[in-house]
Parts: C-alpha cells; structure tokens; sequence
C-alpha cells in the first residue's frame, strides 16, 4: 500500500470521526436547551411553581441523548477538554463540580433526572430544590458545550 493511501485513509476516518463528535455533542446540546425550556419557571421566577407545574416538568424533561451520550463509550474528551471552573459555576445555585469533567457533568444530569422522573411522587423529596439543581446542571452541560447564548 502506498503511504499516499494510507494519509487518505486515515484522514478520512479522523474526518468521520470528527462528524460524528459533531453530531453527538449538537445532539446533547439541542437536548439541554430542550430541557432548559421546561425549566425556565424554575430559573426566572422568584416564587415556586405549583407542585403540579413542577411535576409537568419533571415529565417533560428528556434524557435520551444523556442516556446515550453516557452509554456509547466515547472518551469524552474528545468533544471537549474543558474542565468546571469557578467562573462557570458563577450565576448557578451551588452544586459541587467544580473541577468536573463533560463525561461527569453528562453522567450526573443523567442520574438527577432519570432518578427525579421515576421518584417525583415522594414525600421526602422537595422537587424544587431538586429541580433548581437540574437546571445549574444542565447550564453547566451548555456552557461546557459552547454554548454562545449563555
């Protein structure tokens, strides 16, 4: 094989891989800002919503693209090398993540979500509190995807 062919075939696949990067990390971020949509009453409002209005959301909340991105095996650094700092924490309730990677952050959101959707109805938990964390965590997933509008 000539190396001519070689350099072509392996650019070739660095050129799919890299799409296919694309795809994954504009799938997780369209997915965010889905979700972001249903958490606004959380974010902007100074009083909290109804528990109705709050269990909608719960529902609504979607975690198809986490679930995959979380489960394909991917290291994620390939789609991003940054880490949380204390400026994107800036403007977010407090959650411990500071110094977390895009597999931690994707891993995390995933659990919050997928555990609030399959325990909303209990007693013990307070599903604004829980909700407001959500909604720093997916902030937090936009940020580290490059996110301009943020």
């Amino acid at each position: 094989m000539s190396i001519i062919k070689e350099i072509y075939d392996v650019t070739k696949d660095l050129a799919t891989n890299k799409v296919a990067l694309n795809k994954i990390k504009r799938a997780l971020l369209t997915e965010s800002k889905l979700n972001n949509k249903f958490l606004e009453d959380i974010s902007f409002n100074d009083k909290r919503p109804e528990k109705e209005r709050m269990i909608a959301i719960v529902k609504n909340l979607e975690t198809d693209e986490l679930k995959a991105a979380n489960n394909c095996g991917i290291p994620m650094e390939m789609i991003t090398l940054k880490k949380v700092s204390a400026e994107m924490l800036t403007d977010l309730d407090y959650i411990k993540a500071d110094g977390f990677d895009l597999e931690t952050v994707v891993e995390k959101l995933f659990i919050k979500i997928a555990y609030l959707k399959k325990d909303y109805g209990s007693e013990n938990i307070n599903l604004f509190i829980r909700l407001r964390n959500i909604y720093s965590y997916n902030i937090l997933l936009q940020k580290m995807l490059g996110n301009k509008n943020l």
